[in-house]
């Protein structure tokens, strides 16, 4: 809040009546030869200040522009280019200033360059323009105490409540607010992000300032401040300012105001101009504001200086005056940082919701804060102290080297390690060193996860490191999926690639505790042998217990990094501190010494023994009792342990006992902590249901089960569970099944989701506490229980055959666990493995069939629904089952309960597939090279274009054109950079904005290039590997571009061997190794620093029958393995080879493969061949796990960072694969479970050739369609009918690009490639039958041709194509009309007008021109407010043609839909703005305003001077972009302001309803209906109003979604809808009948 209540009110212009000073700021006292012309100049200060106020408008006298002396008050809009605007750029004039004099050179308004200069800027006309004036007039004679902060206040409250001048709102924070502020200004502004900061009411408002340029801020005041002051004091026109008086140098005011700033400031980008020139003041001249002042001096900030007085440096004569431009650019550059709207670019208001959104990206499962305080608690005061003195402890603290440094200490269980570890974290913390920790927890599967640690330690990096979170900033822009990341790819992309490439000398500390008790712990100490590439220095503590696998782990770590191990069994001296602070039992100080010599004797160093026997002891009432208890007392834990379990058994309620043993029971074997809430309801129904759990638990487990600071149930130690559950080779008290306990606990969860109110109560939100421990492990629970148990196997077939199974995936949906399902489907297939090895087949082999089909259907489930299931997890039951396939059980047993409401129809696939999408690159693009990384896809074809598409949509995003053949290209890990080596330049790209960043020519000799890679250094070097032997580099951040020699390899031929140049190259990734491949020589492998041979690999030659020359045989391709240190490559022959050159072992597979690729991961290769068939194996066993089939031959393959998808190249095609096997391998490894593939059974999946749709249209009328593929051929479908009518079959094999009906469904017209053009008549055989015939009505050819149009009676064809538009005979092919366009035309689209048939419609950006049909005369021309035409008129005046860049292709109008009775008119048009992002503006036009002016026929008087002929066209002088039927007579109308929310959401409009419902696509590609909330007209019915219409009465249905693997670009531009409101959707080369009874209703 405001420290101080105040209230706003805007000034009324009463209030302004005083004259106002021309500058833009008094503390700019105008000179005599500018702003004043002649006037006459005062002998003294005093008088010349007066004069010059007296005379304030002299200047309009003297032929300038007529200006009003009061400008406006409050915010102005001064240019708004719609609803849709990026940014929002406020000017603030300076003291004395007004909002549009302060900013206008000479006080001529034809020079108030915000509003006629600004709005024509590429890059700026799409921000709204805004000033912002206030009463800064000090030439009043009374006194005034107006402050800064008053003002702030003002900008603040106009920020909130302005409106525009129809009186709507501003809605000002909604996009980013950029401000532009002179002088006094600047400390406004600032004022106001500071109070804005403390009110609520304000705080969206400041939260969307992204930047600030101030021009000639006095920051720190200035002196001519108290001149002023002076000066009005002695005037008798006016008197001291209190505003003035702030702004003195170094005020206090100031000085608050900076320190307050100087905190919140690094969020915003800063741009501060100061002035060099002194401005004229009376006879002196004086620098007003120094550059002192001028300059904040905060990291990040952009100062510079302009060449200019004080007043001055805010003024500008023309667009071409260099300060202008220095300023315009400036600003182009801050709103080209911001996100575009509906792009995936996050903006955060502040670090902390930015940390709030790692967090949720990392999927961090608890704070480790909470397991700290849960040791750190156990500890007691003095104990461990010790610890600070030991030797090798300080040394590792106080390293001063650059090296990573590793602390091991190990120790026997229960002796107090975690204590320890939570100690030295505390130690650290208090001495103010930077440290992360993580402890993991043997109670709690996600604690033990590597992949968790990893994650935990990154948050906690970014909450104190600022760098570090930056440099994470492209995954977080990409939203990596972090939970479902392995942990090698997690410390590969974040560690590797940002952390130890980060300028930090100072050590990062980290603990890890209980390494022994994770999934695997060998795995991250071999990746902390990685820590001596780190430039950061690591000093990690790692505690455990000893194990033969940890030691040999650090044994081969002790290598690379330096070792301390420390062994640790316990400190007496800590265990006395401890018994002394525990010890509750009365007597004298004896008998306690006594006491705790007689517990010291006996604990052995085991602190869990002595805390479980000082409590013992504590319970005791009498010194008889102590001394029983002592005697009691077992020496060792097991013994112990096998007390505390006959407590249990000999419980004297049986109900006690029962309730202890459930609960151990169930705390032990879950795989994570349970709640006391979850633990409550595993109890209901079980046993009698405890008073108090909490007091139960203390008094009847024995001390086996305690809860934790977070209330969450634990066993007391690791050792504990162990005792219990391995309990089979001696008898004890008490122990657990483990299988039946697990059994008990499936049951449970099983219980739980196939409860009928489950789907009510989380409709409701009355989410059950058990419900998510139930819903992510009851497949855990099922896997490790009795695998032939019957009641299990028939509870999980009744589960599978209920409605709850589909419960389950809701409530997983809920809990943002859907990756849960392919753990499950994993786990399923275990289960069904161990029952068909050990049960009876007769018995199972019904179920494990039933079991396998799920297995593969829950994978299938999150992979095409997955992103739908989050967003809407009821849409499981209704929406999901009918997009299944015919054959799967989701449809079998849900989809066809679902046809009466939604139904799938058409020839879609039977089975589930693979196939996510299919790439289609075009006709000239044969792609041969895929690169997957961070969020983009390259595709490369040697012609010189890569292709570059968003991996979460596969959406294209650009094309980049190298200008001449490519050899190679690859992408830098975060996909944010792209390198192409082509025939004579090699070129760097920025791949979020299209632009060149480097081009370099190549060497004269221009050897080949084998490998490119792209070293995340500080330089950010490429590596480029080339047939000579030799590493050069290129450096990204130099000025001057040029090669550097890196290594020079001169290997010498083999005795008796000849060597040739290699065959193909790999660079690490870490660019310290190179391995080179030969034909008919071995491969070799070289350390680059030196470079040092490291080895070769020799192949066996009888294991391949290969012999003689051909020993070491032909390799075509290496890679190296993502983080083993192995070598991959590829024979000739089709072989595949796995070698290590350090060890030189090697493993050999044969595959028949042309191409490879391994996976990030590491875990899986990927082999493809001539054939079309991709092979996936385990590289761990080198198994064939999967394979699948196309067309074409594989040419590349790539998978994508997270390893869960492979993408291919086929030439003119390419694929997006999501296999079973990918995800199960990922998911096993993380869940530390079987895979559940089967290698003695691979499964295969193949896709026979596909033809994608590429023209899709159907019948106005009927139930007809007709789809156009890419090799040429024409089906005629029915809708509902599985026949169809093949209407033609080229023998060349072209795309048909277009598809149109006539109005009366008799002819149907279609285009090729060529441009050539069929009719044909459609009707049945016979009147009774069902089938159709076509015959052949016309053929010519257009070619180009980009519409084509039946005139309402069929009668004639319009063919629109780029030089021409014709009228066609369809009975005789005679031209009736013709007309031709110019060069660059805009994108037109043409239409019959609805209410005058004899009338076209040509619909472009901004403009509708009426033609008439039989002429192509122009009627007239209508005008109506549109932002792509603005984009078009900036265009038509470039002095040159559009480039073929994307960023400046011709706005067109893409889609157009006429309501039923033809009244409206629906026109979605688009354009291509920065970062070759697609604009959209979608407006509705009243069509019954738009009449045609002359008779149908008759030649306008435009027409009449412009023949219609070739040549008359090409005499015309014509401007680059032209609207070619532009008139002189021209009407204006006003588009129907639909509400913003609702036509936002308007993503690709497909067709109106009746009751004017628009059916549309959204942008998250929901089937959406609206009915459009149109006005009344004039005609009885409707009438057209401008203004926006009420978002009340928006009614927008979201009926169903469509499966990820149906989005494709083409598919939506091809999706239509009947008349009976059956959408049609390209799919896999067949089209989809979607019908739905809401949608017909």
């Amino acid at each position: 809040m405001f420290k101080n209540r105040f209230s706003f009110r805007r000034k009324t212009s009463k209030e302004d009546a005083s004259p106002v000073f021309e500058s833009s700021d008094p503390l700019a006292i105008p000179t005599s030869h500018e702003d004043h012309g002649d006037d006459t100049t005062a002998s003294g200060q005093t008088n010349d200040l007066v004069q010059r106020l007296r005379t304030s408008d002299a200047a309009t006298s003297r032929g300038r522009s007529p200006v009003d002396t009061r400008d406006p008050l409050g915010l102005q809009v001064l240019h708004n280019p719609g609803p849709s605007h990026k940014v929002d750029i406020v000017f603030v004039h300076g003291l004395g200033g007004t909002s549009r004099l302060s900013w206008s050179k000479n006080r001529d308004l034809h020079l108030f360059w915000p509003l006629t200069f600004l709005p024509l800027e590429p890059g700026i006309s799409q921000g709204r323009i805004l000033t912002f004036g206030y009463n800064a007039s000090f030439v009043k004679t009374a006194k005034n105490s107006t402050t800064v902060l008053d003002f702030a206040k003002d900008l603040l409250f106009d920020l909130k409540y302005a409106v525009d001048e129809e009186k709507n709102d501003l809605h000002i924070g909604k996009v980013p607010i950029i401000f532009l502020v002179h002088s006094m200004g600047g400390l406004i502004a600032k004022e106001a992000y500071m109070q804005g900061q403390w009110d609520p009411n304000y705080k969206h408002l400041v939260d969307a300032i992204s930047g600030i340029i101030f021009l000639s801020t006095p920051h720190r005041g200035t002196n001519l401040a108290e001149t002023l002051n002076r000066i009005l004091q002695a005037s008798v026109i006016s008197s001291s300012k209190q505003f003035i008086a702030e702004l003195t140098k170094n005020s206090f005011t100031l000085q608050k105001l900076n320190e307050q700033f100087r905190h919140i400031a690094p969020r915003l980008d800063i741009v501060s101009f100061y002035e060099t020139q002194m401005t004229t003041i009376g006879h002196k001249r004086i620098m007003i504001v120094e550059r002192d002042s001028s300059v904040l001096g905060y990291p990040g900030e952009i100062s510079r200086a302009l060449d200019a007085d004080h007043h001055g440096v805010c003024k500008y004569d023309s667009p071409e005056d260099p300060l202008y431009v220095a300023v315009r650019n400036v600003l182009k550059s801050l709103i080209g940082k911001l996100p575009l709207p509906g792009s995936t670019d996050i903006v955060f208001a502040t670090p902390r919701e930015e940390l709030r959104h790692i967090e949720s990206l990392l999927a961090v499962a608890e704070a480790p804060d909470v397991d700290f305080v849960f040791f750190h608690d156990r500890w007691a005061p003095n104990t461990c102290n010790w610890f600070l003195g030991e030797r090798v402890f300080l040394e590792w603290q106080h390293d001063s080297s650059a090296k990573s440094r590793i602390l091991w200490l190990h120790g026997n269980a229960a002796s107090g390690k975690s204590v320890l570890a939570s100690f030295v974290i505390d130690h650290l913390a208090q001495a103010g060193l930077p440290c992360q920790y993580f402890f993991v927890r043997f109670g709690d599967q996600e604690k033990c996860s590597l992949s968790n640690l990893l994650r935990s330690l990154i948050f906690q990096l970014c909450q104190v490191f600022p760098s570090f979170r930056h440099g994470i900033r492209p995954l977080v822009d990409e939203a990596m999926n972090f939970d479902a990341a392995d942990a090698r790819s997690i410390w590969n992309r974040v560690f590797k690639a940002v952390l130890f490439k980060l300028p930090m000398n100072a050590p990062l500390y980290w603990v890890i505790d209980g390494l022994d008790e994770s999934h695997s712990p060998s795995a991250l100490v071999r990746l902390f042998s990685e820590l001596n590439a780190s430039n950061v220095p690591i000093r990690a503590f790692i505690v455990s217990r000893k194990t033969n696998d940890l030691l040999s782990s650090f044994q081969k770590l002790s290598i690379d990094v330096s070792l301390d191990i420390i062994v640790y069994e316990g400190n007496s001296d800590d265990i006395r501190l401890f018994i002394d602070r525990e010890l509750d039992v009365p007597g004298d100080d004896n008998f306690r010494a006594y006491i705790k010599n007689q517990v010291m004797r006996r604990a052995n160093g085991n602190f869990l023994w002595v805390h479980l026997a000082v409590g013992r002891i504590n319970r005791c009432h009498t010194a008889a009792n102590v001394e029983n208890a002592l005697r009691q007392l077992p020496p060792g834990m097991e013994s112990l342990y096998d007390r505390m379990a006959e407590t249990i058994a000999t419980l004297p309620n049986d109900e006690d006992r029962r309730l202890a043993l459930l609960i151990i029971e169930w705390v032990a074997c879950a795989i994570r902590l349970l709640t006391m809430a979850e633990l409550c309801m595993l109890l209901e129904g079980n046993t009698a249901q405890p008073l108090d759990l909490q007091r139960s638990i203390g008094d009847l487990c024995g001390g086996f089960v305690v809860l934790d600071n977070g209330l969450k149930i634990a066993m007391v130690h690791q050792t504990a569970r162990a005792y219990l559950i391995n309990s089979s080779t001696r008898l004890q008290p008490f122990a657990i099944d483990r299988m039946a306990a697990n059994a008990k606990l499936f049951m449970q969860c099983m219980h739980l989701l196939k409860d009928s109110s489950l789907r009510l109560k989380l409709r409701r939100k009355q989410t059950p506490a058990f419900l998510d421990y139930a819903a992510s492990s009851c497949f855990y629970h099922l896997v490790n229980g009795p695998f032939d148990s019957r009641e299990m196997a028939m509870t999980l077939k009744g589960f599978f055959d209920s409605n709850a199974v589909l419960t389950w995936i809701q409530a997983l949906a809920h809990f943002n666990k859907l990756r849960q399902l392919v753990t499950a489907a994993a786990l399923l297939t275990t289960f069904t493995m161990k029952r068909e090895i050990e049960a009876p087949a007769e018995i199972t082999r019904v179920e494990n069939k039933m079991f396998r089909a799920w297995a593969i259907e829950l994978v299938k489930v999150v992979a095409k629904f997955g992103s739908n299931l989050v967003g809407s997890p009821e849409a499981v039951y209704k929406l999901v089952p009918p997009f299944c396939p015919r054959n799967s059980l989701m449809y079998q047993q849900f989809g066809k309960k679902e046809s009466g409401t939604l139904q799938v129809g058409g020839r879609t696939l039977l089975d589930w597939d693979d196939s996510l999408t299919r790439l289609s690159f075009g006709a000239d693009i044969h792609a041969t090279l895929v690169r997957a990384a961070g969020s983009r896809i390259a595709v490369m074809s040697p012609s010189g274009t890569v292709i570059i598409y968003y991996s979460s949509t596969c959406e294209e995003n650009r094309r980049i054109k190298h200008g001449e053949r490519i050899l190679k290209m690859n992408m830098n890990a975060f996909g944010t950079t792209l390198v192409t080596y082509g025939f004579r330049t090699t070129k760097a790209w920025n791949l979020a904005t299209g632009v060149c960043i480097m081009s370099v020519p190549n060497l004269d000799s221009r050897p080949r290039p084998h490998s490119i890679t792209l070293v995340e250094n500080d330089a950010k070097d490429v590596l480029i590997g080339f047939e000579d032997r030799t590493i050069r580099s290129l450096s990204l951040k130099d000025r001057v571009w040029s090669w550097k020699d890196i290594v020079v390899i001169n290997e010498r031929p083999l005795k008796g061997m000849n060597i040739n140049c290699p065959a193909c190259m790999a660079v690490c990734s870490d660019g310290l190794s190179v391995v080179l491949g030969y034909r008919g020589y071995p491969v070799s492998v070289w350390e680059m620093d030196g470079p040092q041979l490291v080895g070769h690999c020799y192949r066996v030659a009888n294991s391949t029958g290969i012999s003689g020359k051909r020993a070491y045989g032909e390799v075509v391709q290496v890679t190296w393995h993502p983080s083993s240190g192995e070598v991959l490559g590829l024979y000739l022959e089709g072989a595949i080879f796995k070698w290590h050159p350090y060890y030189d072992e090697i493993e050999e597979r044969q595959t028949g493969a042309v191409t490879m690729a391994v996976s990030p991961d590491g875990r899986c290769i990927a082999a493809g061949d001539p054939h079309g068939i991709i092979k996936l194996y385990d590289l761990s066993t080198f198994n064939l796990v999967y394979q699948f089939a196309s067309q074409n031959p594989v040419y590349d393959m790539a998978f994508a960072p997270d390893a869960r998808r492979l993408y291919d190249v086929r030439g003119p095609i390419g694929n997006a694969w999501e296999p079973n096997a990918l995800l199960r391998l990922v998911e096993a490894a993380e869940a530390s479970v079987d895979s559940g593939v089967d290698s003695s059974e691979t499964v295969q999946y193949t896709s026979g050739k596909i033809y994608q749709v590429t023209a899709l249209a159907a019948q106005s009328t009927g139930r007809l369609y007709c789809s156009g593929t890419g090799e040429g051929v024409i089906q005629l479908f029915e809708t509902t009918k599985s026949e169809s009518t093949q209407v033609y079959k080229p023998t060349n094999r072209l795309r048909i690009n277009q598809v149109a009906w006539s109005n009366d469904g008799k002819y149907v017209a279609f285009v090729d490639l060529y441009g050539r053009i069929f009719v044909r008549s459609v009707q049945r055989t016979s009147p009774d039958n069902k089938r159709w015939s076509t015959e052949t009505k016309l053929n010519l050819s257009a070619p180009y041709t980009r519409q084509i149009l039946f005139h309402p009676d069929s009668a004639s064809l319009l063919v629109y194509t780029n030089k021409e538009v014709d009228i066609i005979s369809v009975d005789s092919g005679a031209v009736l009309a013709s007309r031709q366009l110019p060069e660059h035309t805009v994108r037109l689209k043409w239409i019959s007008h609805p209410a005058s048939l004899e009338t076209l419609l040509v619909i472009a950006p901004g403009r509708i021109h009426l033609l008439a049909w039989a002429t192509l005369h122009t009627d007239h021309t209508v005008i109506f407010p549109s932002i792509v035409s603005s984009h078009m008129e900036e265009l038509t005046r470039s002095k040159s043609p559009s480039s073929s860049s994307p960023s400046s292709s011709l706005p067109s109008v893409d889609r157009v839909c006429v309501t039923r009775d033809g009244e409206f008119a629906l026109v979605q048009s688009s354009r291509t703005v920065e970062r070759d992002q697609k604009q959209r503006e979608t407006i509705l036009l009243d069509i019954t305003t738009i009449i045609p002016a002359t008779d149908t026929g008759k030649i306008s008087p435009h027409d009449a001077a412009v023949a219609t002929s070739s040549e008359a066209v090409s005499s015309q002088e014509l401007q680059p972009v032209a609207d070619p039927f532009d008139c002189e007579t021209t009407e204006e109308i006003q588009t129907v302001q639909l509400p913003e929310d609702s036509i936002s959401r308007v993503g690709y409009p497909l067709s109106f309803l009746s009751n004017d419902r628009l059916v549309f696509i959204d942008e998250d590609y929901w089937l959406c209906s609206w009915k459009l909330p149109l006005p009344d007209s004039a005609n009885g019915r409707r009438r057209s109003v401008g203004g926006t219409l009420a978002n009340g009465t928006a009614d927008i249905h979201q009926h169903y979604f469509f499966p990820r693997d149906w989005i494709s670009p083409d598919a939506l531009a091809s999706c239509t809808i009947t008349a009976d409101a059956t959408v049609l959707y390209p799919r896999n080369g067949e089209v989809a009948e979607v019908r739905c009874a809401s949608l017909r209703a």
